[in-house]
């Protein structure tokens, strides 16, 4: 027993050293010396239990094998059909215990699960082990027959693994007692079937030893001790390198078990030289009570006060350990579940705060009933309907019992959220029964959750300015686009005013915390003291850090407790290219199972987050506001299955919006909203003044503490790719506006939810109102002359003359519109050579009088004019024009019906002149349509063919002469 301490204890040592250094360095901004040792004492105290763990697992094993030797040499059938019996029923009870006590305290239950039941295995090949002699020999070279034992125990307790892990996948779907069942089941088949095959794979693996033995000798993995040591370690790290580098979707499993795989090595190492060099007859020194004594107590110490709330460096110390080790992380759950008498998931030890251990309904982070007496939070008061009582009058601000000074803030914005794919959405009601985001159910529980909530864009690039800044990113949001990289978005200026900018004025400490190279260079660091993007500084499609964002998310909390703070964190995993998670829920290969699989992988850690936020010091006054920057295809109304970015109808728009401050009373609010909004909320929430900014989206405090719902609120949404779209949206109406091409979509979504039915032929009552509702908000948006601003503006500054144009041939006499529009001539580009095969920029400038009410495109047509009288006069030789078709100016962002009188416009026309070509001059026609492609009323000589065509004038073509020749042409 003396010995088996000392080698339990020598495994212990090595972990907590490893893990020690793994944690300190994995802890998001570095740890003061105050908080370096109090983890080094919090991690000593961790290495005790680990070691009482290992003590504990060893002896029984020990004794276990001790049992069953008797049970070995009295007979060879009977005893082995026994120990199968009972190691089917013991692994049966084993792992549903395992299973299930996992699916409440960990993240991997079904991880947990195949771990037991390979170790039951382990186990019952053990039993079988024992008789076998020690040692063969093979030619003069000595064969442990134990090593050819170990490696088919490894072989079958790893085949037990994958059968359960597989099968815990598929039970996933099922409640958590009959998945437990189903795991349970397969794991003791697995064993008993190991119980069976394990005698005739010995030979094999036996067999192989013998037959190798002469060659190898001593470097033998099949015969000896130490060589199959060396190659089981091999084999283990090139599997899991294989892992990793193959199979992405593993990734969020073996992030976490690398370490602890790392640690269990040292321990097996520590083991194999203590059992070479401890001696059996060891003694204990006389002086051993003392370090015994100080051991205890610092454990005792660390247990009972770090991560208290009164001492900020201990619960950070507390939160290194569980953020930078997942073997901390396991052990501090194990604490947890020690001393949770209650089962709310909450204890006493490392500062848990459950104020009433023995009452499951009292513990921090639950809903506090109103005027009952009883504190249901653990925060120090009861919480009373009168703080919600407005003040009188018309004005509804926040309530006197919120206005405080200390709130925290932190915005969640999940990448990719299709709000009828989640659980709150109605999904796990719906055909496809998926429970995908179990988690944020809860959340929404407790929040203010609006469910008609709008991105302003349908991609990322768009929406994520826009939230940050309460400006539309196509004409709000001030942009720098030169020295931007390719595929990257253009970078924020320090023009904008962006929410960490306002809420670092008002005295926060500020942090950003990124998951994709977007974030790189895109200026999202203004105003922010805590920049981090090191999850998402390198491109990966693959990218599997929803785990690693909630560890920087509780770095960052536990490291700034004693402020307050806003903290802006990404989680980007739902966002194609999509990773399966089999570790978390396998329902399928199919873009959409996968996307499934990406939304509960996503869950399950937000879910861990907001666990342990409530256990961090300042928990408790923390505003949580969670939303997601667009929704995303899954093959409706022609947009690619797994797409997003190019349309603006609901599944690409529709997205999760939940505010939860602390007390307030859980609702759902309907009505359209917009996460624009989130800027003026929590400026209003924080009592931050903003009166003197304008923002594009609206305070929702009347709906947060008063249910007021907006069932008349029509938002917006844009889009430019591929082409421009805005739209105008209520929680009935749909009306989506092409501004390239002027097609108008409206649906009424009461009756057409899918949005299948386009009424704007038919123009129902409401249909009007929209149109005039987004004509007015494009006009001081979209249309705004803002140079700053409008990126439209930029495009406009090629196109908006700023004073009438010089150098061109007058067309004199063509007007459009009954004069609206006076077309005053044309120029080719400067430097520009008309030759046949030649690109050539030819321009056409306007002048416009009055307002025009008609959405004008305009084309133009180069055709030959040749001697033979093809194309002379006014006739145009068509067979052999080039033309431009009809386009609105600038895709639709600068159609003729914004130009404004006294503008002076230039059009660009990219034309190819055919290598072929003979003629040495060059007619040229204006073609100007309509809404409904006819010709637009206009003066000035039409083509006798083309009654559409408007002649402008001649260009001169050089045509090269063959040499001796005699002549030229211009």
């Amino acid at each position: 027993m003396r010995r088996l301490v000392v080698v339990t204890a020598c495994g212990a040592l090595a972990c907590t050293i490893v893990e020690f250094g793994f944690a300190k360095i994995g802890y998001r901004g570095g740890l003061p010396l105050a908080s370096t040792w109090r983890l080094a004492t919090l991690a000593l105290a961790l290495g005790v239990v680990w070691w009482l763990l290992l003590l504990a697992g060893t002896a029984a094993m020990q004794i276990l094998a001790r049992l069953l030797r008797p049970i070995r040499r009295r007979c060879n059938a009977l005893p082995v059909a026994m120990l199968a019996t009972g190691v089917t029923a013991t692994t049966f009870v084993l792992v549903w215990r395992a299973h299930l006590w996992a699916t409440l305290h960990f993240r991997e239950p079904v991880l947990t699960g195949a771990m037991v039941s390979a170790l039951a295995a382990a186990v019952a090949a053990c039993g079988l082990a024992l008789r076998a002699p020690q040692a063969t020999s093979t030619d003069g070279v000595v064969v442990r027959t134990e090593v050819p034992w170990l490696w088919a125990i490894v072989v079958s307790a790893s085949a037990v693994f994958v059968a359960s892990w597989r099968m815990g996948v598929i039970a996933m779907v099922l409640a958590p007692q009959r998945a437990a069942v189903v795991v349970a089941g397969v794991a003791a088949i697995a064993a008993a079937l190991v119980m069976a095959t394990l005698p005739w794979l010995n030979a094999v693996t036996l067999t192989l030893g013998e037959l190798l033995a002469p060659q190898l000798r001593g470097a033998n993995p099949l015969a000896r001790r130490r060589a199959a040591l060396f190659a089981l370690m091999v084999a283990v790290a090139s599997a899991l390198f294989a892992a990793y580098t193959l199979l992405p979707q593993l990734r969020s499993v073996l992030a976490g078990r690398d370490r602890l795989l790392l640690a269990m090595g040292v321990s097996v190492l520590a083991l194999a030289q203590a059992l070479a060099v401890v001696p059996t007859n060891l003694r204990w020194p006389r002086w051993w009570p003392a370090p015994a004594v100080v051991i205890v107590t610092i454990t005792v110490g660390a247990l009972t006060q770090w991560g208290n709330v009164t001492s900020a460096s201990s619960a950070q110390a507390k939160y290194a350990a569980l953020t930078g080790s997942p073997l901390y992380e396991r052990l501090i759950a194990l604490i947890r579940t020690g001393n949770d008498f209650d089962r709310d998931g909450y204890g006493s030890l490392l500062g848990e705060r459950d104020c009433a251990p023995f009452d499951k309904s009292v513990f921090p982070g639950a809903r506090d009933i109103p005027d009952n007496g009883r504190d249901e939070n653990c925060d120090g008061r009861d919480f009373s309907l009168r703080d919600l009582e407005p003040p009188p009058g018309g004005d509804l601000p926040v309530p006197a019992g919120f206005v405080r000074k200390d709130w925290n803030v932190l915005l969640l914005t999940v990448d990719t959220v299709r709000y009828d794919r989640t659980t709150f959405g109605g999904y796990r009601d719906g055909p496809a029964k998926r429970d995908t985001t179990p988690n944020l159910a809860k959340f929404a529980d407790r929040s203010v959750a609006f469910t008609f909530a709008q991105a302003p864009s349908a991609g990322t690039m768009a929406s994520i300015p826009a939230i940050i800044t309460s400006k539309f990113f196509h004409s709000g949001v001030a942009l720098e686009m030169t020295g931007v990289p390719h595929g990257m978005p253009p970078r924020l200026t320090a023009a904008n005013l962006t929410l960490p900018e306002i809420m670092k004025a008002a005295g926060y400490y500020t942090g950003v915390i990124a998951t994709h190279e977007y974030w790189n260079d895109w200026g999202m660091d203004q105003g922010v003291d805590s920049y981090d993007n090191s999850i998402g500084a390198k491109a990966d499609p693959f990218r599997v850090v929803a785990d690693k964002t909630t560890n920087h998310i509780l770095s960052f909390v536990s490291a700034h407790q004693n402020e307050k703070w806003f903290l802006w964190a990404h989680y980007i995993d739902p966002h194609g290219r999509y990773v399966a998670h089999p570790d978390v829920v396998d329902w399928g290969t199919s873009e959409p199972d996968m996307y499934d699989s990406e939304l509960r992988w996503t869950d399950q850690e937000i879910g861990r987050m907001f666990d342990e936020l409530s256990r961090i010091p300042g928990g408790d006054r923390t505003i949580i506001v969670l939303t997601s920057d667009h929704g995303e295809s899954m093959g409706e109304h022609n947009v690619p299955s797994g797409t997003h970015g190019t349309a603006l109808y609901n599944t690409l728009l529709h997205v999760p919006f939940m505010i939860y401050v602390p007390n307030n009373l859980p609702r759902q609010v309907a009505g359209a909203v917009t996460n624009l909004d989130i800027v003026p909320t929590i400026a209003e929430l924080t009592g931050i003044d903003v009166s003197e900014h304008s923002f594009e989206g609206r305070s929702l405090v009347p709906q947060i503490f008063y249910g007021k719902a907006d069932l008349d609120r029509i938002v917006f949404a844009e889009t430019n790719a591929p082409t421009p779209e805005r739209a105008a949206i209520s929680e009935r109406y749909r009306y989506i506006y092409y501004l390239q091409n002027n097609i108008v979509e409206f649906y009424d979504r009461k009756t057409d939810p899918n949005e299948l039915n386009n009424l704007a032929t038919a123009a129902p009552a409401p249909f009007q109102q929209f149109k005039d509702t987004l004509n007015a908000w494009l006009e001081r948006v979209v249309f705004s002359r803002d140079p700053t601003f409008n990126q439209v503006v930029t495009k406009m500054a090629d196109v908006l003359l700023k004073a009438r144009p010089t150098d061109f041939t007058p067309s004199p006499g063509v007007s459009l519109d009954e004069g609206a529009i006076d077309v005053l001539g044309y120029s080719v580009a400067a430097n520009a050579k008309l030759t046949p095969g030649a690109k050539v920029d030819i321009h056409v400038f306007f002048e416009c009088k009055r307002a025009t009410q008609q959405k004008l495109r305009f084309g133009i047509t180069l055709w030959p004019r040749a001697a033979n009288g093809l194309g002379a006069g006014n006739t145009v030789d068509s067979a052999n024009a080039q033309r431009v078709f009809p386009r609105t100016t600038i895709g639709g962002l600068f159609g003729a019906e914004r130009w404004r009188a006294g503008e002076f416009v230039r059009e660009r026309f990219t034309i190819t002149i055919p290598a072929t070509w003979t003629a040495a001059s060059a007619g040229l026609g204006l073609t100007a349509q309509a809404d409904d492609s006819r010709g637009v009323a206009h003066t000035g000589t039409n083509a006798s063919n083309e009654s559409n065509l408007i002649i402008l004038g001649d260009l001169p073509v050089t045509i090269a002469i063959p040499a001796g020749s005699g002549s030229s042409a211009p």
